[in-house]
């Protein structure tokens, strides 16, 4: 607990976060606390070793050795100035499994003494959540740290391994666990899309006039039996018996007037995955760029000298708001529009792979509107992805929207035309958002009446239309439905979403492109995808990476330990890929230099990016020299 007596350092991931955390804690008067930023890891895995250049030494327990990143040194340096000079220190990185990755590395690297080192987490930067935070200290969560560090070993075995093979045989650049099976995906569709053979089918509408107004019925069938796509030839014969019967003074008549109320319920509240799709849909902003934006929003914005911040944390998968944000956000919606507009949130259906750290992402203050913050900020994007969090955060606590549907059933003969007239009877959370266009209420709506037994004879200008129609192949991907289908599939957590797109779709990798705003799989692509199928399809497959995430999580709540995982996992990858190589990994190779560090013989090794010259008095000595292609 934070004693304002002591010289207090709390260390933050981002510079963005240290205006406000200090804010906080100057006006509740701890005057001695010190709020710097590490900027993310201070640390990662180091190249080398004799397993594939990965730092990772499977013969070993799979020891793995971590060093201070080369960028990272001088503010490594500074922070180390600060805990000497401090009686505690907090380690409030991210509530995540990298946040508490992070925090073990500043605990090990600045060496700060256990006595003094404490962990701290919160989910929104406001003064009530903050106080409250570090009113609880507790230890750095060592399953956490186990799951976050078994994930990124995984990454490098299986990266570090297959891509050599990969590069060998299509030239690729390099093989990821998940964006490799977030290519199969991609892939899988184009081949669907490529083999496609479309259908033909037939459309029958009856079209025909009242009052000056246009009116359409779809054709549904005969003898009160519904025909599904029925052939064009089919509607053709419709039209001609249709018009036999009118010539006999058979009109079209009203036969059956139906109506019913339709409720459309608010969706649940925003996760990663849903916040990503309907940022994409909604404005056409990126995946990663809508990150970005979010964590701007996150960490806190200068508003009128003020760094105030604005959402809660972004990286979640549980679609429940805190318990106590639920009354405020009942009571403001039931004070804006009135009580009739009020409904409990409906539980949401939860991903099995849901861990339910954090909550619901939100507005941290519901007095800070859409419409008083665009008169604060210039960034007018920002304001819209405020507003698309803010606006379904109320609407999650409305009411259904109701719509009254009146189906007319229109009989000529043996045959049944349908038209449908929507009207909306109460517009509920639509009040306040809707999620895409086709959610308003059709601007189509019939608005003449028609009664039961009406003959809609000549004085209304019947006519049959009768179009030929194909069947179209499945859609490509668009980012928004490509994080659908990973998370569908559990491919990835909301943390890694926005990273297996980028590389998807980098252009130095080739792998994926973007075309009308669909994601489209180029050559090389394609070929790396087959590849991996067919030499690594036991490991690169949808199903094996969304086991391993499930396992990653049993790791993170101590459940399955990790280097059993690991050694499940080198065992099936070296049994997979010594079937496409041929054997094990080749023997370093001599050559005729030496150390410039040590003066040791230098060895030819081939990692995951290539052939380089390493020194045979690893890991002592860590030299190593890229040597192009050779």
């Amino acid at each position: 607990m934070l004693d304002k007596k002591k010289r207090t350092l709390i260390i933050v991931e981002s510079p963005n976060k240290v205006p406000t955390i200090s804010k906080i804690l100057k006006d509740a008067g701890y005057n001695k606390c010190v709020v710097k930023a590490s900027v993310g890891h201070i640390c990662e895995i180091q190249n080398g070793g004799t397993y594939w250049n990965t730092g990772v030494e499977p013969e070993n327990d799979f020891k793995t050795k971590y060093a201070v990143l080369a960028d990272k040194k001088k503010i490594v340096s500074e922070l180390k100035e600060q805990v000497e000079l401090a009686d505690e220190v907090y380690l409030a990185t991210d509530p995540d499994r990298e946040g508490e990755a992070i925090a073990w590395g500043l605990k090990k690297f600045l060496k700060i003494p256990a006595a003094k080192c404490h962990r701290v987490t919160f989910h929104e930067i406001t003064e009530n959540a903050v106080l409250k935070a570090f009113e609880k200290p507790r230890n750095i969560d060592d399953a956490l740290v186990n799951a976050a560090h078994t994930r990124r070993i995984a990454d490098r075995l299986i990266g570090y391994r297959l891509s050599p093979e990969a590069r060998r045989k299509v030239q690729a650049k390099s093989v990821g666990r998940c964006q490799s099976a977030g290519l199969k995906l991609i892939a899988d569709l184009e081949r669907k899309i490529i083999d496609f053979v479309p259908d033909e089918y037939g459309e029958l509408t009856l079209n025909f006039v009242k009052n000056g107004k246009e009116f359409k019925a779809k054709y549904f069938g005969c003898d009160g039996k519904e025909v599904k796509r029925p052939s064009y030839d089919y509607c053709v014969e419709v039209t001609e018996d249709c018009k036999k019967s009118t010539k006999q003074g058979d009109w079209f008549t009203v036969s059956d007037i139906k109506y019913k109320n339709k409720n459309s319920f608010p969706k649940p509240p925003f996760i990663t995955s849903t916040f990503q799709q309907e940022v994409s849909s909604k404005l056409g902003i990126s995946t990663k760029r809508s990150m970005e934006y979010a964590q701007k929003l996150f960490e806190g914005l200068n508003i009128d000298g003020e760094h105030i911040a604005l959402i809660t944390y972004i990286r979640t998968d549980s679609p429940e708001f805190a318990p106590e944000f639920l009354p405020i956000l009942e009571k403001h919606v039931k004070s804006k529009y009135g009580k009739e507009y009020f409904a409990p949130i409906k539980e949401a259906k939860k991903a099995e792979t849901a861990q339910d750290g954090h909550e619901a992402i939100r507005p941290v203050d519901l007095n800070m509107t859409p419409s008083k913050l665009a008169k604060l900020l210039d960034d007018k994007d920002l304001v819209k992805v405020y507003e698309i969090i803010y606006k379904r955060t109320v609407a999650t606590m409305m009411a259904p929207a109701v719509t009254g549907e009146t189906t007319y059933t229109i009989k000529c003969g043996k045959h049944e035309f349908h038209m449908v007239s929507k009207e909306l009877v109460f517009d509920g959370y639509q009040k306040v958002y809707t999620y895409k266009d086709k959610d308003k209420t059709d601007d189509e709506l019939v608005k003449e009446t028609f009664s039961k037994g009406e003959v809609i004879d000549k004085s209304y200008s019947p006519s049959m239309t009768a179009v030929s129609k194909t069947t179209t192949p499945p859609a490509r991907f668009k980012e928004a439905t490509l994080i659908k289908e990973l998370e569908s599939c559990g491919i990835g957590r909301p943390s890694t979403f926005s990273t297996i797109l980028s590389t998807l779709l980098d252009p130095s990798r080739g792998y994926c492109e973007v075309v009308d705003g669909c994601i489209v799989p180029t050559e090389k692509g394609m070929a790396l995808s087959d590849f991996l199928d067919k030499s690594f399809g036991d490991i690169i497959n949808v199903n094996y990476t969304s086991e391993m995430e499930k396992d990653l999580d049993l790791i993170a709540n101590s459940k399955l330990d990790y280097l059993s995982f690991l050694k499940n996992l080198y065992n099936k990858l070296e049994e997979t890929a010594k079937k496409v190589s041929g054997g094990p990994r080749p023997k370093a190779e001599p050559s005729d230099r030496v150390c410039p560090e040590c003066g040791k013989p230098l060895v030819f090794r081939t990692g995951a990016y290539g052939r380089f010259l390493g020194c045979t008095g690893y890991p002592k000595c860590k030299y190593t020299e890229k040597v192009g292609n050779q």
